[in-house]
Order: structure tokens, then sequence, then C-alpha cells
């Protein structure tokens, strides 16, 4: 019993800290975007759905880090692990990020194949792909934190970024 509390101890720790990056990540991500719409009729994600995608993103992340081959260079130095990691990432994200509006359309009724292309349709759009980009910086960060606390641990990299 003692075990599984330490293991669900860690686990937690592990999605608290994805999840709280992602999160203010994506709210920031949010309000630059509702700052440069400001004044057009286009209408942006509000905060909370920024948080539930960031809590989302986190477990997807989490989940994606028990597949063996994820972390394929520990010994290796770090930028194997980051470069290595950062695409299966990202792909994990496009992946959810198609899931999401083909589960939305057929939770609405549609069809497959009309749940297919408004899944599809998004990734045509050039604010999908602007999103992506900024996805890709923020996992490139969180990889490069992940690893540094991997190597160092987390009591120096706590030290280091916020001293004594």
């Amino acid at each position: 019993m003692h075990l599984v509390l330490d293991w669900l101890k860690k686990e937690f720790r592990e999605f608290l800290g994805a999840a709280v990056f992602f999160a203010v990540a994506f709210c920031l991500l949010v309000l630059a975007n509702r700052l440069l719409v400001t004044g057009s009729n286009i209408e942006i994600v509000g905060f909370a759905r920024a948080i539930v995608g960031g809590l989302i993103v986190a477990k997807v992340l989490i989940s994606l880090d028990l597949l063996p081959f994820v972390d394929a260079f520990p010994g290796k130095p770090l930028v194997y692990n980051i470069i290595w990691k950062t695409p299966i990432y990202f792909a994990g994200v496009l992946v959810f990020r198609y899931i999401e509006p083909l589960l939305t359309s057929l939770f609405a009724g549609a069809g497959g194949a009309t749940a297919h292309h408004h899944a599809v349709q998004g990734f045509t759009q050039p604010a999908f792909w602007a999103t992506e980009i900024w996805i890709a910086v923020f996992l490139v960060i969180f990889v490069t934190m992940q690893e540094l606390t991997r190597v160092l641990g987390k009591g120096r990299v706590r030290l280091i970024f916020f001293g004594r």
C-alpha cells in the first residue's frame, strides 16, 4: 500500500508540473491572440479552455513518457533526448488536436466522413499552424527543462533558478 501511495504521489507531482507549465503557456497564447484580434470580429477561445487544454496536453505527454522508446538516449548528451522527444510529443499533440474535433462532431451526430472532414479542415487554417508553432516552442522549453531536471536533479535545478 505504501509503494502505491509513493507512486501516485510521484505521478501527481510530474503531472502537476507539466499541467501548470502548459496551462500558463496556453493562457499566454490566448492572451497574445486576444491582443492581436482586438477590435475585429474574430472570436478567440477563453482562458478556461486554455487551462483545460493545458491539463489535457500534460496528461498526453505524461502518458507518452510511459512508452519505452521515448527515453531512447539516457546516457547521451541532453540534446539527443530533446531532439528525439520533442517531435514525439508534437505528434501526440497533433493527434489530440485531430481527435478532439472528430469526437465533438461524432457526438453532435455527424457521420464518420463528415466528422473526419471537420477535423481535417482545422489543419488547413493558418491560425491552427500559428498555434502549433507556439506549442512546438513550448514543447522544446518543456523537454529541455525536463531533461535538465532529470540529469541535475530537482533540488539542484531549484537551487540554480531560485537560490536558497
